[in-house]
């Protein structure tokens, strides 16, 4: 009777131990919870947190999923970067520790963020097209970009030196989603072979009517998809370093008022006409009018269809623009700096890259 009671207090302490841990455990990840995402202001417990805890800060379609400890990974090799620069020899300084310092690395984050919801977007919806990147061709993409960069040797100590990153972490994080979207591309391209023979088309009747002697500015008026069509095509003074390089190349080569041969860019096809050229202190400047057919860009593509993915910011600090299909911070204070460090970015280290 003795050993019975005594075994009835063993499993009653035994128990009682187990919810007592238990009832810990749910307590600690509580409060861990509410330090991670319930206040924005960064602090040693909470970084902590979320470097070794994969909680997450950003959910896709309740499928996909970036972390917070993933995100942080990715700003240890940001800061690595741009501490082994010495910017002192062009006259710069990058300084993170300061507040003014915190700040820019604040936004440098968020740009950081949208480019790894941007990666996974372009994952999804290459897989949703039967896209897929295989093992072997990852390794491949690794090889050609040694081979394009030197000696395997003196890439890994780069990228060890640079980013602390492995190649395998180089094969994550740049080849696989490059293969990705050249992957993605090459179907968008040849999905819209159709359409953009017609947007040629119509720039080449925008062609022949010039050649029949209409003016370019009616001629601009009939067939541009540009925003200043209804002026005539007129889009007023620029430096050639303002221009797309395939305009740049097309501007100094051409006669002052002779309408340009049609030229193909990423955003569609041009008829340039230079209707005047002159000098200002170190510069020289163009004074253009334009027909423009747009086509549909792989850009348009893909804002598109991240439009349409369900993408949840779980973070205090940012909120998810469906329109803009970007990532925004919250405050108000942290919009207006980022929009006056990117206004006066010229000669920032930390925006040169």
């Amino acid at each position: 009777m003795l050993n019975n009671v005594k075994n009835v207090f063993r499993k009653i302490r035994i128990s009682t131990v187990l919810y007592a841990s238990l009832a810990v455990l749910i307590l600690t990840l509580v409060i861990s919870l509410i330090v991670v995402y319930a206040f924005p202001e960064s602090n040693v417990f909470s970084s902590r947190l979320k470097s070794v805890l994969p909680y997450p800060i950003v959910v896709m379609s309740y499928q996909d999923g970036i972390t917070y400890r993933t995100l942080s990974q990715n700003m240890v090799s940001v800061k690595r970067f741009y501490e082994t620069q010495d910017f002192s020899k062009i006259g710069l300084r990058v300084d993170f520790s300061t507040e003014d310092g915190q700040k820019r690395f604040k936004v440098r984050e968020k740009e950081v963020l949208n480019k790894m919801i941007e990666d996974k977007a372009i994952e999804r919806i290459a897989k949703a097209r039967g896209i897929t990147v295989s093992r072997d061709e990852a390794t491949q993409g690794v090889s050609r970009k040694l081979e394009e960069y030197g000696s395997g040797t003196e890439v890994r100590k780069e990228l060890d030196r640079l980013y602390g990153w492995t190649l395998s972490d180089f094969e994550e994080k740049v080849v696989l989603p490059s293969l990705y979207q050249e992957k993605l591309q090459a179907s968008f391209t040849k999905e819209t072979a159709a359409s953009t023979a017609s947007v040629k088309e119509k720039i080449l009747e925008a062609q022949k009517d010039l050649r029949a002697g209409i003016s370019f500015s009616d001629t601009a008026k009939k067939y541009s998809d540009g925003d200043t069509a209804q002026d005539g095509g007129d889009l007023g003074w620029f430096a050639l370093t303002d221009l797309l390089p395939e305009l740049q190349t097309l501007v100094v080569a051409q006669k002052v008022g002779v309408p340009g041969d049609v030229v193909e860019t990423e955003l569609g096809f041009h008829i340039v006409l230079v209707e005047e050229i002159k000098k200002e202190d170190t510069k020289q400047l163009y004074r253009l009018k334009q027909i423009f057919t747009k086509k549909t860009t792989f850009s348009d593509f893909l804002s598109e269809k991240m439009r349409g993915l369900s993408v949840y910011v779980l973070s205090p600090e940012y909120e998810w623009n469906v329109a803009e299909a970007r990532v925004e911070f919250r405050k108000q204070e942290m919009r207006d700096f980022e929009k006056n460090l990117y206004e006066k970015a010229d000669g920032d280290a930390a925006f040169l890259f």
